[in-house]
């Protein structure tokens, strides 16, 4: 089934690709020598499994070899910008198409380097169905223990993109993480990183938000006034930025979306109530798991804002290095 992943994501050959074409390179392994809590993940079976594509080469299962594949703009279309792609899938798949593939291609297409992360999930037993494998997963794992495996494969993959941001012709201070779902959760985590030199510099949260069972720390976004200053609003000066601020923070999600839509609300009163204004686009409706299968709604829409966002706040960090 590997070879069959490759062969769904891989380029034709070069001499009929069109000009504006991505640069789709081969998934490279996250870890040289493998993962190195490999041994103590719970999500890991005894036995070996293979990894299989279902749906159609929609969904990819019981992904033990972590991968991280390049997704680069046409040539000189480049912006400097790389964005890591986290697909969701409940930690127990990846969505490997709408909110995978087609996402890094989008993104390539308009100017960002994009690398699909595979990341490892829960591995389903022989003969064993998907509800029995959730029912196991809720009766035997913890939100982070499930998703340990995830998180640790994101922060490797931020890590060496950033060793290696010149093989890519891009910033390693401009790289940043979309995340659906599950995905959102590593992207959160990501953004969240106790210290501020190992977060992503900029997170979209696709339907989702860090889910471990305690939220981690939001630090403030700004500095305190001095004394004397005005409690009136209208009558501050703008704030200054606190030294370990969370990065900028895009959310969207539908507001049908029965899943995750109290967390994310949640969430997002958190960073409003710590001085952030994340970007955040709540949709009509549109459900869960929309990424770019196309709805028909205006979720439909939501990777052109994702682009807006982004060209913006990098556009602010050019401005703040030249000051």
């Amino acid at each position: 089934m590997y070879g069959c992943m490759l062969a769904l994501i891989l380029p034709v050959a070069a001499h009929t690709q069109p000009a504006d074409a991505p640069v789709v390179l081969a998934a490279q392994p996250l870890w040289s020598d493998g993962p190195p809590d490999a041994g103590r993940w719970k999500g890991a079976l005894d036995q070996p499994v293979a990894e299989e594509l279902r749906d159609n080469g929609a969904t990819l299962w019981n992904v033990t070899r972590p991968t991280l594949q390049a997704f680069l703009p046409p040539k000189g279309k480049g912006n400097g910008a790389g964005v890591i792609v986290a697909p969701g899938g409940g930690f127990r798949l990846l969505s490997i198409q709408s909110e995978g593939v087609a996402v890094a291609r989008w993104l390539a297409v308009h100017g960002y380097a994009a690398f699909l992360l595979k990341y490892r999930v829960v591995q389903q037993a022989p003969g064993e169905t998907v509800e029995a494998l959730r029912k196991r997963i809720a009766a035997t794992m913890t939100i982070d223990e499930t998703g340990a495996a995830g998180v640790a494969d994101g922060r490797q993959a931020l890590k060496l993109l950033r060793a290696k941001a010149g093989d890519y012709h891009i910033d390693p201070h401009r790289i940043g993480v979309v995340g659906f779902s599950a995905g959102a959760h590593i992207a959160g985590m990501l953004a969240h990183a106790a210290d501020p030199n190992d977060r992503a510099d900029f997170a979209g949260l696709i339907y989702g938000l860090p889910f471990p069972a305690s939220m981690p720390p939001i630090p403030q976004a700004n500095l305190p006034y001095p004394p004397g200053t005005p409690k009136e609003p209208w009558l501050q000066p703008k704030p200054t930025p606190a030294p370990d601020a969370l990065p900028p923070l895009f959310l969207a999600m539908a507001q049908d979306d029965l899943a995750v839509g109290v967390g994310v609300r949640d969430y997002y009163g958190k960073l409003l109530a710590a001085g952030y204004h994340p970007e955040t686009h709540l949709y009509t409706r549109g459900g869960h798991g929309f990424g770019l299968r196309g709805t028909g709604t205006t979720v439909d829409h939501w990777i052109e804002e994702f682009d807006w966002w982004m060209t913006q706040i990098l556009a602010d960090k050019n401005e703040k290095r030249t000051k």
